[in-house]
């Protein structure tokens, strides 16, 4: 049950021994409250457990590798596996899905080292028919020396398309401009419940579905009989929307697009059934930055289809291992004081079921 609490929470490991106290209040079923070092310790032999037992040996592995961000002066390269036989295309992915084949850290991370680490893999589990992600360099060349194919993760491929359709658009940059300059003037003022979503550089295309709800909202508002209700000088800070009304209009309909191609796919994998689905969904864009959408998105399916052409459904997104990295840094900012290695376990135990038996073994 702790550990449960732990893994499935984000509550830190002193707020679930607290937890633990009041549960222990209100049932009497605890003898005696374990400490949070206790706790944390638990979760570190499950992690030891799951990123240590015995893999299975098959010809239809997956891989998702990727790095954390830079934590002190250590880097931490993570992956997962997941044998295709085992995906459920009916759904995202999920935790227990998974089974952590490495989690290490070094300074330094080159193409040569990582390419070290899939061979080994290769002899763990056997054969390895594709790795998902989005990766660095070193990640991109360790692929291609050890001939694992690389299939672009989604999520970071739809922003890469929307970055050549804005990045050098004026109006776009108008846009963003105005918003940001939103931002600090009304910061610290009674409207600031109004301002637009922060824009971070290295994410700003991967969040312009965001961007394009708070416009929408935004543009609403200005035109609701709400307006009368609200502060005028609220209505005021929003009025300059107006003039890019087409342009929000168009944002909202890419981005609307967007996320539903990235939803079956997502849920469904790359398979005949969903491009054709994803390409229904793009015929609805009927101007030129649709027109570019559609074009990039199909040289992206064709691409996938040739490398693996002997396969009826591909998976194509790494976003649980995002998420695994989302809750490992978390832990960190709940203990401070943990180092890198230390904690980097929890990455692994997130993968637990967390059966009697396992729990035991």
């Amino acid at each position: 049950m702790l550990l449960k609490f732990k893994l499935n929470t984000s509550a830190s490991f002193r707020a679930i021994k607290k937890q633990m106290l009041i549960l222990d209040i209100c049932v009497e079923t605890i003898n005696e409250t374990p400490s949070n070092m206790s706790i944390m310790n638990w979760v570190h032999k499950v992690g030891y457990y799951e990123l240590t037992k015995p893999k299975e040996i098959s010809d239809d592995w997956i891989i998702i590798p990727d790095h954390s961000i830079q934590l002190g002066q250590e880097k931490l390269f993570v992956v997962f596996g997941i044998r295709e036989s085992q995906i459920n295309f009916n759904r995202p992915l999920q935790f227990h899905d998974l089974t952590p084949l490495i989690i290490s850290s070094k300074k330094k991370w080159t193409g040569e080292i990582i390419n070290e680490y899939f061979n080994n893999l290769k002899i763990t589990l056997g054969k390895i028919k594709y790795a998902v992600g989005d990766y660095g360099s070193d990640i991109k060349k360790g692929l291609e020396l050890s001939g694992i194919i690389h299939v672009h993760d989604i999520t970071h491929k739809m922003a890469n398309i929307v970055e050549k359709i804005y990045k050098n658009n004026p109006q776009y940059q108008e846009f963003t401009k105005k918003m940001a300059e939103m931002r600090i003037k009304l910061g610290q003022t009674l409207s600031s419940h109004i301002i637009p979503p922060n824009q971070r550089k290295k994410s700003r295309y991967l969040n312009i579905d965001s961007i394009s709800k708070w416009a929408t909202k935004a543009l609403s508002l200005i035109e609701s009989k709400r307006n009368q209700k609200e502060d005028k000088s609220v209505i005021e800070n929003l009025h300059w929307l107006k003039e890019y009304r087409r342009f929000v209009e168009e944002l909202s309909m890419i981005n609307e697009t967007i996320c539903q191609i990235e939803k079956i796919v997502k849920h469904n994998g790359i398979s005949k059934s969903s491009i054709k689905k994803c390409n229904n969904l793009c015929d609805n864009l009927i101007n030129s930055k649709g027109e570019f959408l559609r074009a990039r998105l199909k040289e992206y399916f064709n691409t996938i289809s040739e490398k693996l052409s002997n396969h009826r459904n591909i998976l194509c997104t790494s976003d649980i291992i995002e998420s695994a990295f989302g809750k490992y840094k978390s832990y960190l900012s709940n203990n401070p004081m943990a180092c890198l290695t230390n904690l980097s376990l929890c990455i692994a135990a997130f993968t637990g079921n967390l059966t009697d038996n396992e729990v035991k073994e």
